[in-house]
């Protein structure tokens, strides 16, 4: 009874807030409705100096090359979201002054306030981390495609019996990849606030897990090593668009708090180091599968 009171408490709490929010009447929305307009109207400059650079910047662009100056992407968006989510979350505890009488309470809140914000700022905020992170994901993508296309032919190439060598199949096998963490992973890009796009990340290894733990002959516990594998094909065949994008948006906006919850913080931190080691590997035959060929894997 205690439990149900306690979240229909919190529930009301926060349902009351986004009402509080949206009211462009009260403080919060007044705050919030401002914010948003100063936003949206630095951004619409932002571009249109970068159109005009477009024009006449391609030589000044070679030359910062020319003397050893690398452009950096530009991080005002960032910077901008996160003042519209501190100074609106800061005005909404102001008023309503419950809403921060417990660390819980006060989460809450402020993840209802990045629901509302990143609902409108998304895209711009996204496309800004995503423009930085383009290079890096195009590469990733690129040696995910040619690692596909080369046991593709290696297939075609084993079933030519007069070669009468035999030289294995792909190393993604269909038994070791589980479709309800493929489902998460490729939801990421659908999720458009930090607190979904962790929630997917921790679903994506507790549907790993649950898969290991009911496959056949599994009597010992997943090592670390083999459960960055199973994460790296999974990441292989699912090849979601823009997956660094996603992750140094997870590093940019999700709050310590989230973090340190614990099912969150590992996901996030096991999800970066797998697509740090496929970003630095420059042959997923040798780096992740090494043991393919060399016997059965020790767990």
């Amino acid at each position: 009874f205690f439990k149900q009171k306690t979240a229909y408490d919190i529930a009301s709490c926060l349902v009351g807030s986004e009402m509080c929010i949206r009211d462009r009447l009260s403080l919060p929305g007044h705050v919030h409705s401002k914010l948003i307009q100063n936003y949206k109207e630095r951004s619409d400059d932002r571009k249109t100096k970068a159109d005009e650079l477009d024009v006449d910047g391609t030589s000044r662009l070679e030359n910062m090359e020319e003397v050893g100056i690398e452009s950096q992407p530009s991080r005002e968006g960032r910077r901008d979201a996160h003042g519209v989510i501190k100074h609106v979350t800061a005005t909404l505890l102001e008023v309503r002054p419950g809403l921060g009488s417990t660390p819980r309470l006060t989460e809450l809140t402020a993840t209802a306030v990045e629901r509302l914000v990143f609902g409108e700022l998304y895209e711009d905020v996204y496309e800004e981390i995503a423009e930085g992170s383009a290079s890096i994901d195009e590469a990733l993508m690129k040696k995910m495609y040619e690692f596909e296309m080369e046991h593709r032919a290696t297939r075609e190439s084993d079933s030519d019996e007069q070669k009468g060598v035999k030289r294995g199949g792909y190393p993604i096998s269909q038994d070791d990849i589980s479709i309800g963490a493929l489902e998460a992973l490729l939801s990421l890009p659908e999720a458009r606030t930090p607190a979904d796009k962790l929630d997917l990340c921790v679903r994506f290894l507790e549907e790993i897990s649950r898969h290991f733990d009911n496959a056949r002959n599994r009597s010992k516990a997943m090592s670390a090593d083999y459960l960055l594998k199973m994460v790296c094909e999974h990441i292989i065949v699912s090849k979601v668009p823009r997956l660094n994008a996603e992750l140094a948006f997870l590093e940019e906006f999700a709050r310590d708090e989230q973090l340190l919850r614990g099912r969150e913080g590992y996901s996030l931190v096991t999800l970066q180091a797998s697509v740090h080691f496929l970003n630095a590997s420059k042959d997923f035959n040798s780096d992740v599968f090494q043991k393919e060929g060399g016997g059965e894997e020790k767990d």
